[in-house]
This record gives C-alpha cells, sequence and structure tokens, in this order.
C-alpha cells in the first residue's frame, strides 16, 4: 500500500515564497541594468544627446565676425541652417526614416523622429531665408537656386525608400544653396539683412508655422497621446531645437545687436534651455499624470520649449523698439 506524501510544512512554504520575492526584487534591477548596458553600447555607435560642440558650426563662428560683409555673413547663416540635416546624413545610420521595414535601423524610432524634426526646421528656416533674406525688397524675385531647394526638394517627403529617395533629393537641395553661396562670394547673389528683419525673423520663428508646431505636439492633453507616440512628439522637438539652436547660434554671434537691444539674459536662457532640449535622453520615457509620482517627460520638454519662446518673443519685441 502506498505511503501519502505528508503535506508542506509552513517552513518550506516560507522558503518558497521568499525565493519568489527575491526574483521578483532582483528582475527590476536587472532588467534595468540590461536596458541601461544596451543603450551605453548604442550611444556609443550613434550619439543621442547633442551639446552644442558640432565643429561645423563652430567652424562657422571662427571665420565670420560681426564686422564681416554681408555676403560673408548670409554664406554663415545658409551653413548653419543645413549643417543639422548635414550631420544627420553623417550620422552612423544615415537618413534612417526611410528604411525599409526589414531593416533593423527603421525601428530607430527616437532618431527616426528626431530626423523628421530637423528636416521640418529646415523647410522652415530655408522658407525664409529664400523669400526675405536673399533679395532686395519683398517685390523681388527670388533667387532661382534656393526656390527650387525649397519648393521641390526640401519639401520631398522624409519616408521614400526609392525612386528618388528623401536623401537624394535633400542632397540635391544642399547643393543648390552651396551653388547660392559660392554665387554671394562671387557677388552673384544677394543677401540683405534689414533692420526690421530681423525682428521678422524672430517671429517667424515663434509663430504657429515654426515653433507651435512641435508644441502643439507637447502640450496635447496626456488623455489624448497614445503611450507609443511619447516619445516620438519629444524626439520630434529636439531635432527642431537641433536646427535652431545652430542657426540662432550663428545670428547672435554676427548680429550682436540682437544680445545688446534684446537682451544678453534672455539669449543666455533661451539657450541654456536649447542646451536642455537637445541633450535630453531618458532611458524610459515616461507619462506622469496630474500628481503622479512618475516624470512627465513630454511636460518637461514643453517647460523648456516654452521658455525658449518667451524669452525670443522678448528678444524680439525689444529689438523692435
Amino acid at each position: 500500500m502506498e505511503i501519502a506524501e505528508p503535506a508542506p510544512t509552513s517552513s518550506k512554504l516560507l522558503k518558497i515564497l521568499i525565493v519568489i520575492l527575491l526574483v521578483i526584487l532582483l528582475a527590476w534591477p536587472v532588467t534595468f541594468g540590461l536596458i541601461w548596458s544596451l543603450n551605453q553600447a548604442y550611444t556609443a555607435i550613434d550619439p543621442t544627446r547633442f551639446p552644442f560642440s558640432d565643429s561645423k558650426v563652430q567652424g562657422i563662428l571662427q571665420k565670420t565676425k560681426a564686422d564681416a560683409p554681408e555676403p560673408e555673413k548670409g554664406i554663415a547663416l545658409s551653413r548653419a541652417m543645413t549643417a543639422r540635416l548635414e550631420a544627420e546624413f553623417d550620422s552612423a545610420f544615415g537618413w534612417s526614416v526611410n528604411d525599409l521595414w526589414v531593416s533593423p535601423t527603421r525601428w530607430l524610432d527616437n532618431r527616426g523622429n528626431r530626423q523628421k524634426g530637423v528636416i521640418f526646421a529646415t523647410r522652415m528656416l530655408v522658407t525664409f531665408f529664400a523669400t526675405h533674406l536673399a533679395k532686395y525688397g519683398q517685390v523681388d524675385a527670388e533667387n532661382e537656386w534656393l526656390k527650387a531647394a525649397r519648393e521641390k526638394h526640401f519639401a520631398f517627403t522624409e519616408e521614400s525608400w526609392w525612386l528618388p529617395s528623401s536623401e537624394s533629393e535633400y542632397e540635391k537641395g544642399l547643393e543648390l544653396i552651396r551653388k547660392y553661396d559660392a554665387a554671394l562670394t562671387q557677388g552673384k547673389a544677394v543677401f540683405n539683412m534689414r533692420s526690421d528683419d530681423l525682428y521678422n525673423l524672430l517671429t517667424f520663428i515663434l509663430s504657429n508655422q515654426f515653433l507651435d508646431q512641435p508644441m502643439g505636439l507637447l502640450v496635447q492633453a496626456t488623455e489624448s497621446v497614445p503611450y507609443t507616440e511619447l516619445d516620438d512628439r519629444i524626439y520630434y522637438t529636439q531635432g527642431v531645437i537641433l536646427v535652431l539652436r545652430d542657426f540662432m547660434g550663428t545670428l547672435v554671434e554676427i548680429y550682436p545687436v540682437i544680445r545688446s537691444k534684446g537682451g544678453d539674459e534672455n539669449i543666455k536662457i533661451a539657450f541654456h534651455e536649447m542646451e536642455r532640449i537637445c541633450t535630453f535622453d531618458p532611458l524610459v520615457v515616461l507619462r506622469g499624470r496630474h500628481d503622479s509620482v512618475m516624470a512627465d517627460h513630454r511636460g518637461k520638454m514643453a517647460s523648456y520649449l516654452i521658455s525658449i519662446r518667451e524669452r525670443l518673443n522678448d528678444a524680439a519685441q525689444s529689438i523692435r523698439r
């Protein structure tokens, strides 16, 4: 006759419970450590934080001073507004927004959304440059190279893989801008920054055509935004500010009146907030609600952008006076 096994004692149950609790407690730090390690390995290949040290922009600032002739200033600004786009092409994985679904780089959505922000901001600045700064008056015809760049090439979708690819179209746009730069050097093209253009430029940057676009993505009600879109909106905004920081960094150096009239402190704070956006890269994007103990990363990004807008608006109004 078989003898029934004795029921587990309370001490055995306690040991099992302790093991389960230890597994649960250790799972979080192990998972966090794994994610952190993978993130560190990735960023060693493809940077995700961008302190203001881009060699191209620094080179522009070293070559072009406030007393430089206007054509040289025009070249400096045209190079500054396209520097980030060129940097994306030269990055480890190139232009990845349009990679095929079978490509691993297609799933790097943070860099993909950053690149979407980069091309948006580049389009906006090229449009203002071509329609306001590259001619003597509003009734003058646009420079043919800049017009083609903004209407045909930079307006092209960012997600086309082939026939033609997005990269090829944007590179054609860059080539046309370099033709304009060369013509400026030869005295065959126009760059004309009038006294009211600085104010109009800052106003355009603050308008619903430019900074209001990423702002709307950041301040939309939390309940209306799917969790999977939170990081998309954050990194899109980062792409926009990367372009703006390069452009504004050059603008305030070659036109110091922005600091002297607009307030040096305003400009310092605006750039400090831009720096925070350009180096913003949380390990995991969270969506803290109301008085939640979790961080609201989209809200943080929105607060930085609001501060930038307020400071640039103060500078613009001071310049106008």
